[in-house]
């Protein structure tokens, strides 16, 4: 066994097609009871509603559930945070206001997410966020590109600190493109 992995929302083809992959490469995966989790893969990505469902959806219930299991994470060796968003909520690749409840939710979830990576970064915890492009990619494609990248070290890119995803927030796509925030 490889380590620990909590998945939310396994009932999305994405997070059902991911758990499948952390299993089939001996991960333990979504088990009763854990004493230590090395990784918390929130799938979570609602996009239904007004906005006050999609922030409920997209920023609180991602938010409780770390603070749930921030002490078994702790616990944990790998340490190792993982968000799905979507590029369109990055305030640099907003084109247009269509699903607007649902780009500011995603936002605020970004906003979130740079204030506990300042505050667990020191303590050994790495972060990835991860766009599955839904609208061009099939769930199985973007669930084997996003087990690549919650697993592996990205080291630096063109030799710029700025792009190393260890020591960075990034937001990357299913074909590996970062985005700005």
């Amino acid at each position: 066994m490889y380590g620990s992995v909590l998945i939310t929302n396994t009932q999305s083809d994405f997070g059902k097609n991911l758990a499948e992959v952390f299993t089939r490469e001996g991960y333990a995966v979504n088990f009763e009871n854990p004493q230590t989790l090395d990784f918390l893969v929130e799938t979570t990505d609602f996009r239904g509603g007004g906005f006050e469902k999609s922030f409920s959806e997209n920023v609180i219930a991602p938010m409780a559930t770390l603070e749930k299991y921030l002490p078994l994470l702790d616990a944990g060796e790998t340490r190792r945070l993982f968000y799905v968003t979507s590029a369109e909520a990055s305030i640099n690749e907003t084109r247009d206001a269509n699903n607007y409840p649902y780009k500011m939710a995603k936002a605020a979830l970004h906003q979130f997410l740079q204030m506990v990576r300042n505050r667990l970064a020191p303590e050994g915890y790495t972060f990835r966020v991860f766009d599955p492009l839904c609208d061009s990619f099939d769930a199985k494609t973007a669930a084997e590109s996003a087990f690549l990248y919650i697993t592996r070290r990205r080291g630096t890119e063109n030799h710029d600190p700025m792009r190393d995803d260890e020591n960075n927030l990034l937001l990357r796509d299913a074909e590996g493109k970062q985005y700005g925030w």
